[in-house]
C-alpha cells in the first residue's frame, strides 16, 4: 500500500520503475488511483515492454529499457514469444525482426505497414498464416517483443496502432543490461516474492531468474514460505502505515499484477472475478484489502458503475472515488449501481 503510493502524496511514482499496462483505459485510471489530479499520459511513452503489453513508461528510461529488457538466454527468448514451433535461437529470432523494423520504420507507421514490410525481410520460420488477416505475416509474439528494441514507440494520437521511431534510438541489444534493476522494481513494488513471481511476472522461468537473483536480497518468511526484498524495504515492511484507502483499481492496475494472488484475494471464487480472462473487472480495494469488482459504462455525460461487493457495501466515500474515476474520462460525474 505504501510502495503503490496510495496516498496520494507524491506525483514521483514508483510505479513506472517497471512501466504501467495500458489496455483498455487502464492506465489513466490506475495513475488516477495514485493522485489527486488528472494525469496527462502525453508525459509518458508508450510502447510494447513487458510480456508484450503496451506500458507507459518515463520518457527518460527508454534508451536502457530495450537492454534491460533483452531476453536473458535464447531459451528465455523461446519463452517470452510463447514457444513458436521451429524456431530454437530465440533472440537470433528477435534480433532478426528488430533489425527489420528499425529499417522500414524511419517514419509513422502502422502495425498493419509495418508488419507487411518486413515479412518478406525475415526468415520464412518467423512467419505464420495469420486467420484474421487471411495472410502470412510475421507472428504477433514475436513482432511485439521486438519493438522496444528496433526503437519503436506508440504515436498515441492515431486511434489504430501506429510507430513512429523513439529519438535517437539506440543500437538492437545484443545482450541484457540491467535486468537486476527491473528485478529490484518488481520486489520492492511486489514484494517480499521469490523467483516464481519474478518470472511469472516478466514472462520468463524461474531457472532463468534464479541465475541472476541477488545474493544480498532481504531473506524473510510469509505465510511460512521464503521470500526477499530489498534489505531498504524492512522498516516499512516491520513498521506500515495505516492503509487507510478507499480505492477503485482499474483492470490491469499495477497493484492487480503482483503474482502472489492467494495474498492478494486468499478466496478462490473471489479470484476468479477479480482477475477474469473474458471481462475483465476492476477491484474495489478497503483498506488494503480487495473486497469486490466493479465495472463502468459511459454515457454521455456520466459514468455508470456497477459495485460487485464480496460481502459487505462499500464505505460513502467510494462515491468521491468514482467521481474522480470519472474525470478521467472526462465525464461530468458518476453515478453507482
Amino acid at each position: 500500500m505504501a510502495t503503490h503510493q496510495f496516498d496520494r502524496k507524491s506525483t514521483n511514482l514508483t510505479v513506472f520503475d517497471l512501466g504501467v499496462q495500458d489496455s483498455e483505459r487502464s492506465a489513466a485510471a490506475a495513475l488516477a488511483a495514485r493522485t489527486t489530479t488528472n494525469p496527462n499520459l502525453t508525459d509518458y511513452t508508450t510502447t510494447w515492454t513487458v510480456r508484450g503489453a503496451p506500458h507507459l513508461h518515463r520518457p527518460t528510461d527508454m534508451p536502457t529499457l530495450a537492454t534491460r529488457l533483452w531476453p536473458l538466454s535464447d531459451a528465455d527468448a523461446l519463452t517470452r514469444m510463447s514457444r513458436p514451433r521451429g524456431i530454437t535461437n530465440g533472440r537470433a529470432a528477435l534480433t532478426a525482426v528488430a533489425t527489420a523494423l528499425r529499417k522500414v520504420v524511419t517514419k509513422p507507421m502502422t502495425k498493419g505497414e509495418a508488419s507487411n514490410k518486413i515479412t518478406s525481410m525475415i526468415p520464412t520460420e518467423l512467419t505464420a498464416w495469420c486467420r484474421g488477416c487471411n495472410t502470412t505475416h510475421v507472428q504477433d509474439p514475436i513482432f511485439r517483443l521486438a519493438a522496444l528494441p528496433a526503437g519503436l514507440i506508440f504515436d498515441t494520437t492515431q486511434k489504430t496502432v501506429t510507430f513512429t521511431p523513439l529519438p535517437k534510438r539506440p543500437a538492437v541489444p545484443t545482450e541484457t543490461k540491467g535486468f537486476t534493476d527491473l528485478l529490484l522494481a518488481y520486489l520492492t513494488l511486489h514484494g517480499p516474492a521469490g523467483p516464481t513471481e519474478v518470472a511469472n511476472y516478466f514472462g520468463s522461468t524461474t531457472t532463468e531468474i534464479k541465475k541472476r537473483w541477488p545474493q544480498d536480497l532481504a531473506e524473510v518468511k510469509v505465510d511460512g514460505k521464503q521470500a526477499w526484498l530489498p534489505p531498504t524495504r524492512l522498516n516499512t515492511l516491520n513498521n506500515p502505515p495505516d492503509p487507510n484507502a478507499v480505492r477503485l483499481l482499474p483492470p490491469l492496475d499495477p497493484y492487480l499484477q503482483a503474482r502472489d494472488r492467494d495474498l492478494l484475494v486468499p478466496d478462490k471464487d473471489h479470484q476468479k472475478e477479480v482477475w477474469r480472462i473474458l471481462g475483465r473487472r476492476g477491484a474495489i480495494m478497503v483498506d488494503g484489502e480487495i473486497t469486490g469488482t466493479w465495472q463502468a459504462k459511459a454515457t454521455a455525460k456520466h459514468l455508470e458503475i456497477t459495485l460487485n461487493p464480496f460481502a459487505e457495501p462499500p464505505p460513502p466515500s467510494i462515491e468521491a472515488e468514482a467521481h474522480h474515476l470519472a474525470t478521467t474520462r472526462n465525464l461530468d460525474s458518476a453515478r453507482l449501481k
